[in-house]
């Protein structure tokens, strides 16, 4: 019988006997500032390269800093070829732009660092900078040639007062590296002058992989809920390096979505790491005093304080060139141009928008007028007035690919979504479940209210009568029914779990009636009993960007988990050894997973649902859609069941959770 869990969920695979274990959490490891460093490496310009520099064209070295070992062609004399293994002295990807003069560093041998950026004197004539790099790992092996361009974003108020804004690319996230080449064109002929490659060390704490729960909730009266948000202090600001004075606009007026264009490699452990060492290049290498964006996600669904000045407030930040002001940034961790965002990752994302928005009035299907503030790479010269939507893409306003091609796809979702969340007036509004009886399109069968916004839904058989009916999950608290009824009062009302974890439901011990469980990162706590209680069974199961659901795969009589894991379904037929004994490549690894008995045989199944569409197989061992469905909305939560205790299950979805 189909277990239904809406959200999005990580894990780890691990065997062995099913623990019994209390759900609390032990305590974390207490945040604590963490002082980041940064190395300048100096290249000056290709007039003037500096120290190690060297500067090539078309393959060949035309000239060199004054310590590079590579010395500049003599009068008359041939050029040295430009050739690179990996420790010489002249960093060559083979990829260089023809005819386009390169100044570039080879440092095999740093200090250890964990993210690199490059830096210009500031001059908005510099307009086309590209920048190959890569770097050497611990073992002493180059990882491959990687890209980044030039970045649109720019501080436009004051930054520190001894500080120089400058221009560059954003951060890049590498990981513990010990050598770094470099190679800097500009294709549009522009000559970017006073070079510096930054090598940051964003420093550990013991708290990084253990943040605990978010400390920002509820921070003011917004009319949509406020999604929980981990503070500076939670991912390690050190305050000692925020040199700049707030400035705050007259009100807000839009969100503007970016990615950071970073790498979509990295752990939930790195993530306070990588906010640091965005933070270090932000407020010292960029010269503004503090890091730019006012909220970012990362790829789990979590979301981090950006800049300082309050989360409520019309703080000015940095993360769209000439249209800082009377915005509200919110980034994506990660690069969106090469792969989707996940799906977790765009919830949260349209949460913080919504409540933003819904905090100053701003309704998110209208528009608005902007006036730009010029510079760098912004597409509107100053003053000039432009009408965007309420949500807006970076590359609305700037010469940039942010958010990337694969999140800008996903702009008009995004703002489903926020109008989902979005309720003038303020105030608790009911989630309303919208039902199918049979997987074709048509109207509701059933469509009612239950719960809050911000509940979230969860659907299954909780007194054996073989229809699912819908509970819900409110930030550990579980509300259950057995109708479906609007007028139905609770049957059970119980505290299982912490505010932060995701809820989900199964029948664990074969008795008939299914009882609940949640996912916190990394780990399964289930109970044979829809009450207060210690969990009966704990284990990990999955990778840290899986999403989760429960299901009979095998029809004996019990429920197991699976994850879906980008676009691969793994499960397990056992809750007392959680070891992969199937998996399905089946959607595109960006769709929401969902689970059931579509054709009435004892055994679950899967599907996914993409936009309006779901997407349902009738089999585990072939990558086959069986039945296309359209139905709901594109911010709806998918939330099929057995509505009508016919033993099959179907479409429903939760809208306004």
């Amino acid at each position: 019988m189909r277990r239904s869990l809406v959200g999005s969920a990580a894990f780890l695979v691990l065997s062995g006997t099913i623990l019994v274990l209390p759900v609390y959490a032990a305590p974390t490891p207490e945040a604590e500032p963490v002082a980041p460093s940064i190395e300048a490496v100096d290249l000056g310009s290709v007039e003037q390269p500096e120290d190690t520099a060297v500067v090539t064209t078309d393959g060949v070295v035309v000239d060199a800093g004054p310590g590079a070992e590579v010395a500049p062609p003599a009068a008359g004399q041939p050029a040295p070829p430009a050739t690179t293994s990996g420790g010489d002295e002249v960093a060559s990807s083979g990829e260089e732009l023809g005819g386009v003069p390169a100044l570039t560093v080879s440092q095999p041998d740093s200090e250890p660092f964990s993210a690199v950026g490059v830096t210009w004197a500031q001059d908005d004539a510099v307009t086309g900078v590209t920048v190959q790099l890569r770097t050497k790992d611990a073992r002493g092996t180059w990882g491959a040639w990687t890209t980044v361009e030039q970045d649109d974003v720019e501080q436009e108020s004051a930054g520190p007062a001894d500080a120089e804004a400058r221009g560059g690319t954003a951060p890049w996230w590498t990981g513990a590296a010990t050598g770094i080449e470099v190679i800097v064109q500009a294709a549009d002929g522009s000559t970017p002058r006073d070079v510096q490659v930054q090598l940051i060390d964003p420093g550990k704490s013991a708290a990084d992989a253990q943040p605990g729960t978010p400390e920002i909730t509820d921070q003011a009266n917004a009319a949509a809920s406020m999604p929980p948000v981990y503070s500076r202090a939670q991912w390690g600001a050190d305050e000692n390096i925020m040199g700049w004075d707030h400035e705050y606009a007259p009100t807000i007026k839009a969100a503007t979505i970016h990615h950071t264009a970073g790498n979509n490699d990295y752990t939930a452990a790195d993530v306070p790491g990588i906010l640091r060492s965005m933070y270090a290049y932000h407020a010292v290498s960029l010269g503004w005093g503090d890091i730019g964006y006012n909220v970012i996600v990362d790829k789990f669904g979590r979301a981090w304080e950006g800049r300082s000045g309050g989360l409520a407030s019309t703080v000015v930040g940095a993360h769209a060139g000439g249209f800082n002001t009377s915005t509200f940034g919110v980034s994506m961790m990660g690069n969106y141009d090469v792969v989707a965002p996940p799906a977790v990752m765009l919830e949260t994302v349209a949460s913080v928008a919504a409540w933003k928005l819904s905090l100053y009035g701003v309704d998110p299907k209208g528009t608005t007028t902007l006036t730009s503030a010029g510079g760098g790479t912004a597409k509107y010269a100053k003053g000039q007035q432009v009408t965007l939507p309420t949500v807006f893409a970076h590359r609305d306003v700037g010469s940039t690919a942010c958010p990337g091609q694969y999140a800008y796809s996903k702009m008009s979702d995004i703002r489903a979504m926020v109008v989902a969340k979005w309720v003038p007036g303020g105030g608790p509004v009911a989630a309303q479940n919208v039902l199918r009886n049979s997987n074709t399109p048509g109207a509701p069968d059933l469509d009612f209210s239950r719960g809050d916004r911000g509940d979230v839904p969860i659907a299954c058989d909780w007194n054996g009568d073989g229809t699912e009916t819908v509970g819900i999950f409110r930030r550990g608290r579980f509300v259950l029914f057995d109708s479906n009824s609007p007028t139905a009062a609770p049957v059970a009302d119980f505290w299982f779990g912490d505010p932060s974890d995701r809820p989900l439901c199964g029948d664990w011990d074969g008795d008939g009636k299914d009882s609940i469980g949640v996912w916190r990162p990394g780990s399964f706590f289930l109970r044979n009993a829809n009450s207060t209680g210690p969990a009966q069974g704990a284990f990990m199961f999955g990778d840290r960007t899986a999403q989760p659901v429960a299901g009979n795969w095998d029809g004996d009589p019990y429920d197991t988990v699976g994850v879906y894991q980008r676009n691969v379904f793994h499960f397990t037929n056992s809750n007392l050894r959680p070891n992969t004994d199937g998996h399905l490549y089946f959607g595109d690894g960006s769709d929401r997973i969902v689970a059931g008995d579509w054709t009435g045989t004892g055994r679950d199944t899967i599907g996914v649902r993409r936009g309006t569409n779901f997407f349902l197989t009738n089999s585990l061992s072939r990558p086959t859609t069986d039945v296309a469905l359209q139905f709901g909305e594109v911010a709806d939560a998918p939330l099929p069941g057995d509505w009508d205790g016919n033993g099959t299950d179907t479409a429903g979805v939760s809208r306004g959770y």
